[in-house]
């Protein structure tokens, strides 16, 4: 069986990395492990005419036009389309909705959906959603033609990555000094952490994209921005966890709840065994007080900030612990192995039987 897998970010790229040990392959969204499960995988290439790209999104074709249309002029034979992302494959399943194109399509459900008309033919062109939140479903549980190909999936962490760049975590050791890391660069809520640190003695270290940078001048030398002059991240993977290692703890501010924002950053923090401090997302579903592993902030609240991190620095065993009981979910449960085993079954689930396809128009 063989997959064309796209995303909304170089995947080729992406794999070189992974297979260089400098990245962690569950931002290949399973792509890395699908052969263990007999599923050979080709990566579409990303981007190779950015005038296709503008030229789909002034048409209303979506944001990516260019794989789309490599995937529709593919001579070779394949078995499957697989989007890591939402927003990569609105003509294919417009064509696939119109019986035009005959190839299943499953993509990767990160966000929730407006209702607008062109989510409906994106919805109804899938043959399986998989959605990286429940809650993502929810609005759809009256539609039984849309929610009977939705799914609910866990994304999980690349373990063996972290392990390969060194065991775990170093021990708590309060005497030395310490640090509370906060990284990354979509929906970012790094003014209200910032106003927080501006009355707490311990050092802040900030990882983000120029956009994401706090607006707030003249800060204390305590706290540190690392700040990207682009879209892209301030430092490298490998760097970041070295940070993330030596860090306290794992702050994790947000703007927008309304998505699935600062998973990325919670995956990382429990791999790594660190606690986690985390604006309250509802499209988050694991629940970090409830398992132990961190505090819930309210959006906007500095003064929750506050009374989150006085709680972690006055209790280093307990912080310590929600670390293990993170790291102990990954283990258990939050991995790429078990991510990767659900996303084999529903790609093979779609997949009919040789001598059973539909006889229709094929690009």
């Amino acid at each position: 069986m063989k997959a064309l897998f796209m995303n909304n970010y170089p995947m080729d790229h992406a794999w070189d990395s992974w297979q260089n040990g400098e990245y962690p392959g569950h931002h290949l969204w399973g792509a890395t492990h699908l052969a263990q499960h007999g599923i050979e995988v080709e990566i579409v290439p990303y981007q190779t005419m950015m005038l296709l790209n503008k030229m789909g999104r002034k048409l209303g074709l979506g944001d990516h036009l260019d794989q789309q249309l490599r995937v529709l002029f593919h001579r070779a034979d394949f078995d499957v389309v697989y989007s890591a992302c939402q927003t990569t494959t609105f003509l294919l399943a417009l064509l696939r909705s119109l019986r035009l194109f005959r190839k299943p399509i499953v993509a990767l459900i990160h966000h929730p959906f407006d209702h607008t008309l062109s989510d409906a033919l994106f919805l109804n062109g899938h043959d399986r959603l998989l959605c990286l939140s429940s809650t993502i479903m929810e609005p759809f549980a009256q539609e039984p033609g849309i929610h009977k190909k939705m799914d609910a999936i866990e994304w999980g962490a690349d373990l063996p990555f972290y392990r390969m760049k060194s065991e775990r975590s170093t021990p708590f050791d309060t005497a030395k000094p310490s640090y509370i890391v906060s990284a990354g660069k979509t929906e970012r809520d790094h003014n209200t952490l910032v106003n927080a640190f501006l009355d707490i003695d311990y050092p802040l270290e900030i990882y983000c994209s120029a956009a994401t940078a706090p607006s707030l001048k003249a800060l204390p030398d305590r706290i540190t921005i690392h700040a990207s002059d682009s879209a892209h991240n301030a430092v490298s993977y490998q760097a970041l966890l070295t940070a993330y290692r030596h860090a306290y703890a794992i702050a994790i501010p947000l703007t927008n709840t309304n998505h699935l924002a600062g998973l990325t950053s919670l995956l990382d923090a429990m791999a790594v065994g660190k606690p986690v401090i985390m604006t309250r997302n509802l499209h988050i579903e694991l629940d970090i007080e409830t398992e132990g592993i961190g505090l819930w902030v309210e959006p906007g609240d500095v003064q929750g900030w506050q009374q989150a991190i006085a709680y972690l620095l006055a209790n280093p065993e307990e912080a310590e612990a929600m670390g293990d009981r993170g790291h102990r979910l990954c283990e258990t449960k939050y991995n790429l192995d078990t991510f990767t085993t659900s996303l084999a079954r529903t790609l093979k689930g779609v997949v009919k039987p040789s001598g059973h396809t539909r006889k229709v128009f094929r690009f």
